[in-house]
């Protein structure tokens, strides 16, 4: 089985020319956003919501996990799925 960093690699690797060009001074930011954005609402979907469990889970304290959904767009989806269940 391969490895994260192989996969994450690999992925990078083949968008790289793209990613240059099209976010030329700010190809940083935005690969991290775009890696972190699947990894919080994943690890939040995983510990049902709770984002204690998910700051835990992740090793970082609740108010940075809280902070880090609402810069990436994921406070407001939450709120909407809370509201329609």
């Amino acid at each position: 089985m391969r490895d994260l960093e192989e996969i994450i690699g690999e992925a990078l690797r083949a968008m790289l020319p793209v990613l240059i060009n099209s976010e030329r001074g700010r190809l940083h930011r935005t690969v991290i956003a775009r890696l972190e954005r699947p990894l919080l609402a994943g690890v939040l979907a995983a510990a049902g919501g709770n984002q204690l469990e998910a700051a835990r889970i992740l090793g970082i304290n609740r108010n940075t996990l809280r902070k880090r959904l609402r810069l990436l767009g994921l406070a407001e989806s939450r709120l909407a799925s809370a509201r329609r269940a």
